[in-house]
């Protein structure tokens, strides 16, 4: 009876060990872009796709990171998954998944939506009396599972 036990906790302790599988969890990174605006603003765009067990869905990330005068001030990123068939795409979900900010910025919403095969937000930094800084990110798919944003 003991040895049927150990062997039991055993195989139970080596089962929990396992790791979960996750049908999202390691990204690649697919597009990087870094771009300066007038007023010493600078912003960094990154597109992480996620493997999906379905594979008529894709998972995007976007990640878009604001510095003004060489600091940091802002990191947001939105997530979407699109269906698409050949014929058609539609969103199944999205998120904005980070809204970090810093050196006394805020975030503000103004909207999220989709439509079609398209994800937006609009939002934008705001800090006591300096001019806010208004942005829109876009995360579009087409009926063949092509990603592009902006």
């Amino acid at each position: 009876m003991k040895k049927l036990f150990i062997a039991i906790v055993t195989l139970a302790l080596i089962f929990s060990c396992v790791p979960a599988a996750s049908a999202a969890t390691n990204g690649e990174v697919i597009y990087h872009s870094q771009y300066c605006l007038d007023n010493d603003i600078t912003i960094v765009d990154e597109i992480i796709s996620y493997s999906q067990a379905r594979s008529s869905d894709k998972t995007y990330e976007f990640n878009r990171q604001i510095t003004a005068s060489g600091t940091t001030i802002g990191s947001i990123s939105i997530k979407g998954t699109f269906r698409y068939d050949g014929s058609t795409v539609s969103v199944v979900s999205k998120s904005v998944t980070k809204t970090d900010t810093y050196n006394g910025w805020k975030y503000s919403q103004s909207s999220f939506t989709s439509s079609g095969g398209t994800i937006t937000l609009s939002a934008k930094l705001t800090k006591t009396l300096t001019p806010s800084i208004p942005f829109t990110m876009t995360l579009s798919c087409d009926k063949d599972g092509n990603i592009s944003h902006s």
